[in-house]
């Protein structure tokens, strides 16, 4: 029998304006449909980017042609709204046969940032992407490389996603946090290094966190699971 399906009301994916993945649109889009939720993807930008284009010697480089044109704000705009445009395309593509409800737009990454340090129930956040086979059951060989692994503790946010990683494989490897593992203490914190050490053993495809959990460690887990080049799934 499938496992029940978690209660979710959107999936949140944020994309990088300097070089959005469509792998990890497509991705957000199988989940969405997997889940029954609706996509909300934000178009990330810079603050950063705009002051820039306003300095006098702001140049870009083509990465097709590697030719130099001089870079301003008006034409930041417009290449934010063209590539906008692109991802709405695809969206539309991607999402229509799998009955899917989608919104997208720009957002600067502070505003991202706060919504994951207060995540809200029934929101997942997908970060990062891994291309990895489709959603449920099948047998693994004791060498494969397993799709999903979840680390989870008794809150409410933490249960969730134990049932959201065994709704999308009934065989996710799991790792049971402590309640003895402060939220924001790093000196007496144990639950990093077990998972850091965990991850490193199993270098699993997809990891499922409890978004506030993460939150308070994203300092250190951030860059590794980076190199793992694996998807991070965050469950408010």
């Amino acid at each position: 029998m499938r496992p029940p399906e978690p209660p979710l009301r959107r999936i949140l994916l944020g994309l990088d304006a300097v070089g959005p993945s469509a792998s990890a649109l497509a991705f957000a889009v199988s989940l969405a449909a997997r889940l029954q939720a609706q996509l909300d993807t934000m178009l990330l930008t810079e603050a950063d980017l705009s002051r820039a284009a306003a300095l006098p010697f702001a140049t870009e480089v083509s990465p097709l042609a590697g030719l130099e044109r001089r870079l301003n704000d008006p034409l930041l705009r417009r290449s934010l709204h063209a590539l906008s445009e692109r991802l709405r395309t695809t969206m539309t593509q991607l999402a229509g046969p799998e009955q899917v409800r989608w919104s997208l737009q720009l957002a600067g990454r502070a505003e991202w940032d706060d919504l994951l340090a207060q995540p809200l129930e029934g929101t997942l956040f997908v970060l990062g992407h891994s291309p990895a086979p489709g959603f449920g059951p099948r047998r693994r060989s004791r060498k494969e490389q397993p799709r999903v692994c979840v680390a989870y503790d008794a809150t409410p946010p933490g249960q969730a996603a134990l049932q959201i990683a065994t709704a999308l494989d009934p065989e996710a490897t799991r790792l049971r946090l402590t309640q003895a593992d402060p939220a924001n203490s790093p000196v007496t914190d144990s639950g990093t290094p077990r998972l850091i050490a965990w991850l490193g053993i199993f270098r699993p495809q997809t990891v499922v966190l409890p978004a506030s959990w993460y939150a308070h460690r994203a300092g250190t887990l951030a860059p590794v699971l980076a190199r793992m080049e694996c998807t991070l799934l965050l469950v408010g």
